[in-house]
């Protein structure tokens, strides 16, 4: 069979891409037409701080990861990449439906120089940074505002207090299992327990290579206390500009303040991960409008969710596809600049392939 043409290719490359669009745009039918109607209902100026707050997010979200990729000696990340890998994480958000977050940034790493164990223990590591920044925001909005947040969330305390316990240990159980050696040594002791008879000994073996891969990877980030602590601080003040976005569009309303409706705003983010959720409403905009309808009434408070849907999800995707559609020359360049980096990346992949027992040969 003959190679394709680069024009072919280029078609092909847009072709995905608008597919994945299109699957997008079907999955969420049913709010694209509330989420437009409130757009143009909503004066110019809250749309612009509004979607300013959300690129301010991203940017920061770039600077956590380029902070945390600069601790790897072979990295050629620059903060433009950093910038253009946290649009493109944001693309494959939505078209995954979450899933494929990890594997996102794990594809724009390698094109940036990291291994393969770097770049998923690096990126598990960030993730819990960011979970733990959540839970900061809502535990001290408690502790601040305690009567207020009872009172506002009191229906639903008992999902408050699971949302923190989730939160906390997810957030331990990430880390655990991206760096810690006694937590492998403690599974490698489960998992041959179960694997008694030899049923799954190759899939067990696959297991453990993958979580040494992921511990050498994490454990760069995981000794520089003040690296982490750094992120941290920066993932509370990421969190915060997305959580001040229902301040932007209420501002003016009784009982709405920055400060307090960041925190209620997180809060809502916690409970949505552990609230059953009636089928076909996306957690977060169910658990804003039950939240924020006690504070500014039913009508303020569905607008409002529209509108953090549109800036938090919708409109970092729209910049994400962009960059996804200039992936292939984003890495094309990288090749010319850096060809010794690419080739040490493919030797490094067929010997991790070989140690997992996949083949590499064509």
């Amino acid at each position: 069979m003959s190679k394709m043409t680069k024009k072919q290719k280029n078609i092909l490359k847009w072709a995905f891409v608008m597919l994945l669009v299109c699957v997008v745009v079907y999955a969420f039918r049913d709010s694209a037409g509330p989420i437009y109607r409130e757009i143009k209902e909503t004066s110019p100026k809250i749309l612009v701080m509004i979607l300013l707050a959300s690129m301010a997010y991203e940017f920061v979200e770039s600077i956590i990861s380029y902070i945390l990729v600069s601790q790897y000696s072979n990295s050629k990340l620059t903060f433009l990449d950093a910038n253009f890998m946290t649009y493109f994480i944001s693309f494959y958000r939505v078209t995954t439906l979450g899933s494929g977050v990890i594997v996102a940034a794990f594809l724009y790493l390698r094109t940036c120089g990291l291994k393969s164990s770097e770049g998923f223990g690096m990126y598990v590591v960030q993730y819990a940074i960011h979970k733990i920044s959540i839970a900061v925001i809502g535990v001290v909005a408690i502790c601040l505002d305690f009567a207020y947040v009872m009172g506002v969330c009191g229906e639903y305390k008992n999902y408050l207090l699971l949302g923190v316990a989730a939160t906390v240990v997810i957030t331990v159980v990430l880390v655990l299992f991206a760096g810690s050696t006694k937590f492998h040594k403690g599974l490698y002791f489960v998992l041959d327990k179960i694997n008694f008879h030899g049923k799954f000994t190759r899939a067990v073996d696959k297991l453990k290579i993958q979580c040494q891969v992921m511990e050498d990877g994490a454990k760069v980030v995981l000794k520089k206390p003040g690296v982490i602590v750094g992120a941290l601080v920066l993932n509370v003040v990421k969190s915060a500009l997305w959580f001040a976005i229902p301040y932007i569009i209420l501002r003016g309303e009784p009982g709405i303040y920055l400060f307090r409706t960041i925190g209620i705003t997180a809060i809502c983010i916690m409970l949505a991960g552990v609230i059953p959720i009636p089928g076909g409403i996306a957690s977060s905009e169910f658990v804003l409008i039950a939240i924020f309808s006690g504070i500014v009434g039913g009508t303020d408070a569905a607008a409002m969710s529209l509108l953090y849907r549109f800036a938090t999800f919708v409109f970092p995707f729209l910049l994400g596809t962009i960059v996804a559609i200039f992936f292939r020359e984003i890495r094309r360049r990288k090749q010319r600049l850096y060809p010794e980096m690419f080739v040490e990346m493919s030797r490094e992949k067929d010997e991790l392939d070989m140690e997992l027992g996949f083949d590499t040969e064509e």
